[in-house]
Parts: C-alpha cells; sequence; structure tokens
C-alpha cells in the first residue's frame, strides 16, 4: 500500500497560510488529501480526493479492480471523475487520440462504501447515473453498499480479503477497512481507519479478530488538541494500545505541527502507553505517515 495524502481537508500547506509548517522545505511536511492505493495482490484505490488525479499519476497507477470509498466528504471523494479512464477498457487506438476504441466494461468499476455515502455519491455525481449528451465522458461505476460484505462474508478482489470496519467521525457514519491477505498459512493485513473520532467496541473487535498479524494501522490523528470529529494524537494512541499493530502510522495531519515535531511528540509521549512502547523496543514503529510512504504486509 502506497499512502498517496495524509493530509487534512485543507491540505498542506494551507492556501494562504504563512506559518513555519506551511512554509517547511521539507517533503514530509507536504501533505495532499487523504488517500491510499493498494498495488498488490490487486490494484485499489481508497477515496479519490480533490487531488486523485495528480496522485494517480505520481504513483503510476495504470488500473483499477476496485475502489473503496471512507466517506463522502469533498476531501474523500471529490476527484471521483477521475475514474473514467479506468473504468473503460483502453486500446492502443484509444491511447493514440480515437475516442471510439474506448469500450464500457462490464458494470463499471466497482466502488464500494455505506449507504449514506452511496446515497451522497448519486446525489453529488447525478450526471454519472443519468443519460447525458455525447460529449465530455463520464465514469462508468457499479455503487455496491459494503453492508453486504463482513468478517464471516469479505470482499474478495484479486487474493484480498477486505472487510468494512463501522467508525463514527462525529455523528456521521463512516467506513474503515481491514485488508488481509494470507501467506503461507498466516493472515497479515492492514487496517485503515481514516477520518474518526470513535472506533466502536465491534469494530476493535473485529480488527484484532481478523485480523492476524496486523502489520499496519493507519489511523486519524489530526493534531495534539481534541477535535469533535476527529481523533487527537493521544487518542489515536489509545486505539493503536488496544490493537498492537507492528507499525502505528498517524494520518489526516493539519498544518499545526511538522512532521519532525509530531515525531518528537509521539516519542515524549509514548511512556504513557506500554504496549505500544514494547512493540517499538521490538522493531515496531509508532509515529506520523506522509505521502508517499510505502507500507508492505
Amino acid at each position: 500500500m502506497i499512502l498517496m495524502g495524509t493530509g487534512t481537508s485543507h491540505g498542506v500547506p494551507v492556501i494562504g497560510c504563512t506559518c513555519r509548517v506551511c512554509r517547511s522545505i521539507s517533503a514530509r511536511d507536504k501533505r495532499s488529501r487523504c488517500s491510499a492505493f493498494v498495488r498488490s495482490p490487486a490494484q485499489i484505490v481508497i477515496d479519490t480526493g480533490p487531488e486523485f488525479r495528480v496522485q494517480a499519476l505520481r504513483y503510476g497507477i495504470r488500473s483499477l479492480d476496485a475502489v473503496l470509498i471512507t466517506h463522502a466528504h469533498a476531501d474523500h471523494l471529490h476527484g471521483l471523475d477521475d475514474l473514467r479512464i479506468f473504468s473503460h477498457t483502453k486500446s492502443s487506438d484509444c491511447c493514440a487520440g480515437n475516442p471510439r476504441s474506448m469500450e464500457t466494461q462490464g458494470n463499471g468499476l466497482p466502488v464500494y462504501a455505506n449507504a449514506p455515502t452511496l446515497a451522497h455519491i448519486r446525489m453529488a455525481f447525478d450526471y454519472i447515473f443519468r443519460t447525458v449528451q455525447l460529449g465530455g465522458g463520464k465514469p462508468k461505476l457499479d455503487l455496491v453498499d459494503c453492508a453486504a460484505f463482513s468478517a464471516g462474508h469479505p470482499l474478495v478482489v484479486g487474493g484480498l480479503e477486505i472487510v468494512p470496519v463501522p467508525l463514527l467521525h462525529g455523528e456521521l457514519q463512516d467506513s474503515g477497512w481491514l485488508l488481509t491477505e494470507s501467506r503461507a498459512g498466516l493472515r497479515h493485513s492492514i487496517a485503515y481507519l481514516t477520518d474518526c473520532s470513535l472506533v466502536p467496541e465491534d469494530s476493535l473487535r473485529l480488527v484484532r479478530e481478523q485480523g492476524g498479524i496486523l502489520e499496519h494501522l493507519v489511523i486519524d490523528g489530526l493534531r495534539v488538541k481534541p477535535h469533535a470529529t476527529h481523533l487527537s494524537f493521544e487518542q489515536a494512541l489509545s486505539v493503536a494500545e488496544r490493537l498492537g499493530a507492528r507499525h502505528t502510522w498517524l494520518t489526516h495531519i493539519t498544518h499545526d505541527m511538522s512532521h519532525r515535531g509530531i515525531r518528537r511528540f509521539v516519542r515524549g509521549v509514548l511512556p504513557g502507553y506500554p504496549e505500544l512502547q514494547g512493540i517499538v523496543r521490538h522493531g515496531g514503529s509508532v509515529g506520523p505517515a506522509y505521502d508517499g510512504l510505502v507500507l508492505r504486509a
């Protein structure tokens, strides 16, 4: 998995801001809107924010098997139209500029999300799902309610098992994702839990019981101060303490603190989280994510 974006809804640098972090020359202080790309054993994108086109070009996405959407906020969804190139079959003629050779592919590119998110997609992108005049193009998407999938009946894409993890983002129902691959009889997982203020007990149990070896936890950690709809750094660490991933990565980070500053902060508070401290002593890690981070499970 590549974390293509790790920033909050404003991104970093924030437009018009002259704070120290927004003026930083460090690549790890440049945070585009949250998105992730699974390259193997299937090609899957999690969230299509406003920078999705730029992210897809930067990280070399050439085809997609599926898209997972966490929720319907603009910073996670409003690049959806750029899925159109992945929802059709491309031939060499098409790539040479002949649009007649672009044929629709089956029912369309599968997009998985919860019911409220799918309803918002149909409303906000209504032109995708109704007949319009020729020209301009639009994606062909197959919207699928992720409620159809569970620990006992996971979504399987290219050998990868995927289970939605219910979260609360303030009062909004959000979907995290548990992605699991079996190798040599062992289950190796990544839990991607962005944009949440609460991980319910049932969801914690789901990740612990179904994740096998939890290699990576990617979790919302907005800033030091509490927030109504996001986990703070220490709230995220409290969740991580209960899940016990080998590597924990804070994401959806605002411009309040630099990458280096967050690393220092985490080191300073880690003694208050003995389980995480033990994992770090045995070769694990806890710290801020950054754009371009590659997670290997």
